[in-house]
């Protein structure tokens, strides 16, 4: 999937990454209430235009994660040949594969402050919800149906949420089990149904 990127997009997820690095130090070092924008930008040599064009907001410089759009895209592709659950687990298993074995560490800081730095929750919960409705868009094209449908909202939920306990799960743990493990656990007890 990476050799389909353009090297645009490539030095564009290098530059996010590096900027999230900088800023996790940052925080580190003084807390994630006492950094602004400005002083990430300076840090990680860019204009504070860049990091608000890249992420927005200082929340999302630890939540939104650059391989979201490929995962978004792999998720849509899976769909239009495997149910639901194999889907997800095929789009994860293709980008854990190339992206996030590479970037554990990151990940490990990133999801460390989305679940313990209170600022950050509101909007981890926003992400997720739009998440789980990109999710459910994608279901309903891939089924011919609408995504307004509660069968396509309980579905993508349900995937959407399994996915986040998984996270939770691997937090609690302190790390110490790979996340594709917990995804694939997660997505089993949807897959089978709770007995």
């Amino acid at each position: 999937m990476v050799d389909n990127l353009g090297l645009r997009q490539r030095k564009k997820m290098a530059a996010m990454r590096r900027i999230q690095e900088v800023a996790l130090d940052l925080f580190d070092e003084r807390g994630f209430e006492d950094v602004t924008i400005e002083e990430i930008a300076e840090a990680a040599e860019v204009s504070p235009s860049t990091v608000y064009r890249y992420f927005g907001t200082k929340e999302r410089v630890v939540l939104l994660d650059e391989f979201e759009p490929l995962l978004v895209e792999a998720i849509e592709s899976e769909l239009a040949s495997h149910p639901p659950v194999e889907a997800v687990r095929r789009a994860i298993s293709g980008i854990m594969t190339e992206f996030f074995d590479r970037d554990e560490e990151l990940a490990i800081r990133r999801t460390r402050y989305s679940l313990d730095e209170p600022a950050l929750r509101a909007t981890e919960l926003e992400q997720m919800d739009d998440f789980a409705q990109e999710v459910a868009e994608m279901y309903a094209r891939a089924t011919a149906r609408q995504p307004h449908e509660l069968e396509v909202q309980v579905a993508a939920s349900m995937l959407v949420a399994s996915m986040m306990a998984a996270v939770r799960h691997w937090h609690a743990g302190g790390y110490r089990t790979a996340l594709r493990e917990h995804l694939d656990t997660a997505l089993d007890m949807v897959e089978n149904g709770l007995t």
